[in-house]
């Protein structure tokens, strides 16, 4: 502590001048997730466990089939919704918790659906008579190529946290994710297992007159 120059020579009162450093210091953020995303991962937290909820809801309902390939059929549609939705809830969680390393997590969970995707293709290349199985193994290879796309920004994301855009790419994947979940629940109640192109075969087919092309099931009967 110094007493000013001019203090000491004119008698005034001394100010005690502290050169101490300043204990106010910026310090870096370790916030990953930006604060415009917050909301967002909010929100899907809850409707991922409100997904999660129903999917269960929706396969204690479904047919019981004693067919043995079309259990296999309810089982593969069962993995592939809930390690889909188990993916988004996750990764949302983790989103909220403050300074979290979510390029960590969405790995971590990318891994984990990819090896659930390999177990469930194991499981249908060992089933017989399975309807549309080369249809089965497409869709299984789709939501494998977005697991390892998540990874791969997971990745990015641990090099770069404050990267905003590799954020932007998980809540977007994250979306998708609750599509695939709820897709494939639409299937486990019974509902028909169309996709869009089939959907407007169909449309046309009726429009016109003609019937309808069997699917895959059909043709194989």
């Amino acid at each position: 502590m110094v007493l000013p120059d001019s203090a000491r020579s004119h008698g005034t009162p001394a100010v005690p001048v502290d050169h101490a450093p300043t204990s106010r210091r910026a310090v870096p953020s370790n916030a990953v997730v930006p604060p415009a995303y917050s909301a967002f991962f909010a929100a899907s937290a809850g409707v991922a466990g409100a997904l999660i909820g129903l999917l269960f809801v929706a396969i204690s309902v479904s047919p019981q089939w004693s067919d043995p390939a079309r259990r296999v059929e309810t089982d593969l549609r069962a993995g592939r919704a809930f390690s889909a939705l188990l993916d988004a809830l996750t990764v949302s969680l983790f989103a909220l918790i403050p300074g979290i390393d979510l390029g960590a997590v969405a790995l971590v969970v990318a891994c984990s659906g990819v090896a659930s995707c390999l177990a469930l293709g194991i499981i249908l290349h060992r089933a017989e008579r399975v309807d549309g199985r080369g249809r089965q193994f497409r869709m299984l290879a789709v939501q494998g190529i977005l697991f390892v796309y998540q990874g791969v920004t997971g990745v990015q994301l641990m090099r770069d946290t404050h990267d905003a855009g590799f954020v932007q790419t998980l809540a977007i994947l994250t979306v998708v994710f609750f599509l695939v979940g709820i897709g494939r629940a639409w299937q486990l109640i019974g509902a028909r297992d169309n996709g869009l192109f089939g959907t407007i075969l169909g449309a046309l087919a009726a429009r016109s007159g003609a019937p309808p092309a069997p699917g895959p099931a059909a043709q194989e009967d």
